[in-house]
């Protein structure tokens, strides 16, 4: 919310406001969760083990514009479907997130430019 606010005044209050809702709100959910979490039942019943997956599927999807982006994240897929059956919990996902670390380094585009380059400094 910060970063699309027009003057630094606005981008304060929008960081601010932002960090205050998600802290009370989240806050709110893991008391509510606590309390009426038993009421739900089996979360798998309801479909509620791929919210998660869901989720981050919405936050990845605007950032798939381009071919090299839909290539990293099929490679970075595949690695880690290969990997489940193979491999302990946590390195499938670690695999994947190297296979996005390599691509980004290999492929047409690059890294994106940090933050000290884009100023001019070097």
């Amino acid at each position: 919310m910060a970063t699309a606010q027009p003057s630094r005044a606005a981008a304060r209050a929008g960081f601010w406001w932002t960090g205050v809702g998600v802290f009370v709100l989240w806050n709110a959910m893991v008391l509510a969760g606590a309390l009426a979490g038993d009421l739900l039942g089996d979360p798998r019943a309801w479909g509620l083990d791929a919210a998660a997956a869901a989720a981050f599927l919405g936050l990845l999807w605007p950032r798939l514009g381009t071919r090299t982006a839909r290539v990293v994240v099929l490679l970075a897929v595949v690695v880690a479907a290969v990997l489940v059956p193979l491999a302990p919990p946590g390195v499938p996902v670690l695999a994947a997130a190297a296979v996005a670390v390599v691509a980004a380094q290999v492929l047409p585009g690059g890294p994106p430019p940090s933050a000290a380059t884009e100023g001019g400094a070097a």
